[in-house]
């Protein structure tokens, strides 16, 4: 009995494969990336139920039933999380992805019509690398800055030479200058004063 079991369980694990394309996918912080999940039952099979599992923290991130032709829209199911089915395809996307969501995710189906089976897929591992467009934007606006207050600068001297070597015709211009010493006559001496009380003693 025992056997037969064990068998059973074999024969629904060859029947039903999971496979996950690329295992690993490499994403900037503020994108979305979507994990994509490929499931093939190699026979007839009327409903399964998918699982996204975080290996990560071992947690279920979002979990539906499928039908095998009915495909399902891309619907939220967890934060930042969507979920979309097109026969025989499942895709994971996460939008605006952290550095929290990094890690390996697992897709899990179980067929449960006609008969129970479980497979699990290799896993996607996600690397989520910090964004260096801060840095990079930081820099290009410093940088424009700076040339913007480099041409204010050059139009202002420009301006202010211009006016400056600029001359109104109607506009006179005053010198103070010093005369010249050589056509200046020279000061005189003042003559002696005369004493009128002065007697002339002659020879008498």
């Amino acid at each position: 009995m025992w056997g037969l079991g064990v068998l059973i369980l074999l024969l629904g694990a060859g029947a039903l494969q999971v496979s996950q394309d690329p295992g690993e996918v490499q994403v900037t912080a503020g994108d979305e990336v979507a994990l994509g999940c490929r499931v093939l039952v190699a026979e007839p099979w009327d409903l399964l139920r998918l699982e996204w599992v975080w290996d990560t923290a071992h947690r279920v991130l979002c979990a539906t039933r499928l039908r095998p032709t009915t495909p399902v829209p891309s619907s939220p199911c967890a934060p930042r999380l969507c979920l979309a089915w097109n026969p025989p395809c499942a895709t994971l996307s996460v939008l605006q992805a952290r550095g929290e969501d990094a890690g390996r995710y697992l897709c899990r189906v179980t067929l449960e019509i006609p008969r129970l089976g479980t497979a699990i897929g290799n896993g996607t591992l996600l690397n989520v690398t910090a964004a260096a467009d801060g840095g990079h934007h930081t820099g290009l606006v410093w940088g424009l800055g700076g040339g913007l207050g480099g041409t204010a600068l050059l139009l202002g001297l420009a301006l202010l030479g211009h006016r400056c070597w600029r001359r109104d015709p109607e506009t006179s211009i005053y010198m103070n200058t010093l005369p010249s010493l050589a056509g200046v006559p020279k000061k005189l001496p003042s003559p002696h004063t005369v004493m009128e009380n002065s007697t002339y003693q002659g020879g008498l």
